[in-house]
C-alpha cells in the first residue's frame, strides 16, 4: 500500500444537508479544558502525550460533536468524556505510548480494573469498597468528575445505559488486541462487527441526551428504529475515521483496519476507499429511513415528535461535527479544511 496515490472523495457531500454547528462557547471550553489539563488527574500524563492531546485539539472535538449542549457543564463533561476515552484508548494500543500493547495479561486486568471503578463511580455496584481502593492509576480515576456529575443529572437506569456502552467498547478492545496477537487478518464483516463497539461511538451516543437536556422514553429508544439510527450514525462515523485515517495507519504498519482489509478483496486501495465510501452513502440512506418511520409512528405526540427530531438531529449533528473535526485536527494529519473536489494524498 505505500507510496499508492490515493484520492479521498468529497465524504461531506453525504450529509451537507445535516446539521452542522461548533458550540458559541469554544473558547471558554478551550479556558475551562486547559486549566483541567494543570489541575487534576490528567496532569500527571507524560509530556509525549500532553502533546497529543494538544495537537488533538480536543475541545474543538467537542465543541464539534456537542454542539447541541443547552448547557456549558454539559459541554465541559462530555468533553471531558471524551478525553477520558482518548487517554484510556492510547493505554492499551498506542504504539507510542502503551506499555500493554505486547502484554495481554497485564491488559485484561487494567480493562477489568477499569470496569470496577466505573461501575462503583457511576453508582451501579454497592459492595461497600470505595473508588479509591479500586484504582489509582490517573487514567482510570480521571473518570471520577464525569461519573460526579451524571451521578446528580441522570437516573440509575441512565446510569446504566451508559455503562452497558462503556463495557461493550471495553470488550470490544480487548478482542482487537487478541486478533492482533494471533497474527492473523479478520474479514470485513468480523471487523466491522468489533468495530461498533471499539469506535467508541456508542458511549457517546449514550450522553446525548443529558448534553441535550431531554429525555425520551424507555420504549421510543429501545424500538427498532431507534436501534436502526445509533447504528447507522455509529457506520457512518466508524467508517469515516476509517477512510481518513488510512494514511496514518499505513505509516504505523496497521493492516486491521478497513480499508486495508477491503484493499484484499477488492485488489486496490482506492477500490476500498470508494466501496467504504458507499458504506456511508447506504447508512445515511438507512438512518433517514429509520427516522421517517419513526416520526410517522409517533406522528400524533407533538410533544415527542419534537423530541425525536432534536435527538435525531443530534446524531446527523455528530456525524458532520466529527468528520469536520477529522479533517482539520492533527490526528490524521491531513491538515485541510474541506474535501471539495476530493483529497489526494500519497500513502
Amino acid at each position: 500500500m505505500r507510496g499508492t496515490r490515493i484520492t479521498i472523495p468529497d465524504l461531506q457531500l453525504l450529509t451537507d444537508h445535516w446539521p452542522s454547528a461548533i458550540h458559541r462557547d469554544i473558547e471558554e471550553l478551550e479556558h475551562e479544558f486547559n486549566g483541567i489539563l494543570q489541575h487534576s488527574a490528567f496532569s500527571s500524563l507524560d509530556h509525549g502525550r500532553l502533546q497529543k492531546m494538544a495537537r488533538f485539539e480536543i475541545p474543538h472535538f467537542g465543541a464539534c460533536w456537542f454542539s447541541f449542549a443547552v448547557t456549558f457543564e454539559a459541554l465541559l463533561v462530555a468533553t471531558l468524556f471524551s478525553t477520558w476515552l482518548f487517554v484510556w484508548d492510547d493505554e492499551t494500543d498506542s504504539h507510542e505510548f502503551s506499555t500493554l500493547i505486547d502484554d495481554f495479561e497485564k491488559s485484561c486486568a487494567f480493562r477489568k480494573e477499569t470496569l470496577d471503578y466505573l461501575k462503583k463511580s457511576l453508582r451501579l455496584h454497592d459492595d461497600g469498597i470505595s473508588t479509591s481502593s479500586i484504582s489509582h492509576s490517573p487514567i482510570i480515576t480521571s473518570f471520577e468528575p464525569i461519573a460526579d456529575v451524571l451521578i446528580k443529572q441522570c437516573t440509575e437506569s441512565e446510569r446504566s445505559k451508559f455503562m452497558r456502552e462503556l463495557q461493550f467498547f471495553i470488550e470490544m478492545t480487548e478482542e482487537e488486541q487478541q486478533i492482533q496477537r494471533r497474527h492473523y487478518l479478520p474479514s470485513v464483516e468480523e471487523y466491522m462487527r468489533r468495530r461498533m463497539g471499539s469506535s467508541a461511538v456508542r458511549t457517546c451516543l449514550a450522553l446525548h441526551e443529558y448534553v441535550l437536556g431531554s429525555r425520551l422514553p424507555e420504549d421510543v429508544m429501545n424500538s427498532e428504529y431507534m436501534h436502526t439510527i445509533w447504528h447507522e450514525t455509529n457506520v457512518i462515523i466508524s467508517v469515516e475515521n476509517d477512510i481518513l485515517s488510512i494514511k496514518k495507519e499505513v505509516d504505523q504498519s496497521q493492516v486491521d483496519t478497513l480499508i486495508p482489509l477491503l484493499s484484499l478483496e477488492l485488489g486496490s486501495v482506492q477500490l476500498a476507499i470508494e466501496h467504504a465510501t458507499e458504506m456511508v452513502r447506504r447508512s445515511v440512506q438507512r438512518l433517514e429511513a429509520a427516522e421517517k418511520l419513526l416520526l410517522e409512528k409517533y406522528s400524533s405526540h407533538t410533544k415527542l415528535q419534537a423530541d425525536l427530531r432534536k435527538f435525531i438531529s443530534t446524531c446527523k449533528s455528530a456525524c458532520n461535527g466529527n468528520l469536520n473535526w477529522s479533517m482539520t485536527s492533527g490526528r490524521y494529519k491531513l491538515g485541510c479544511s474541506s474535501l471539495k473536489g476530493g483529497l489526494s494524498i500519497v500513502l
